[in-house]
């Protein structure tokens, strides 16, 4: 049985990328540890309520997140969020220094 800890009001699967690749994971709240592969890239989106959103791939996964993390290529992260099959949306990334959390 999987491991699993709470951030804020959420469980989350404590999963290897591999796990994660197997398609069991699909639709659930998992937390991954991984390197930050390429460069991220942070988008302004100036709608109503202006907001950014950050995507970057860690270990072959890719992640988006609802903010701008401080984080660069080569970098040790923690990603908490809903995996959907091809990336996670992040709900929080976790580095040595910071801890990034969207609203929920």
């Amino acid at each position: 049985m999987p491991r699993r800890i709470k951030l804020g009001h959420h469980y989350y699967y404590l999963v290897s990328v591999d796990e994660l690749i197997s398609g069991g994971y699909r639709g659930k709240n998992v937390a991954v540890e991984g390197v930050v592969g390429n460069k991220p890239l942070v988008e302004f989106l100036p709608m109503e309520l202006p907001s950014y959103r950050t995507t970057f791939n860690m270990d072959g996964i890719r992640v988006e997140f609802a903010g701008s993390p401080c984080i660069g290529v080569g970098d040790r992260v923690r990603v908490y969020g809903r995996f959907l099959g091809d990336c996670i949306m992040a709900s929080a990334i976790e580095t040595d220094g910071a801890m990034f959390v969207t609203e929920e």
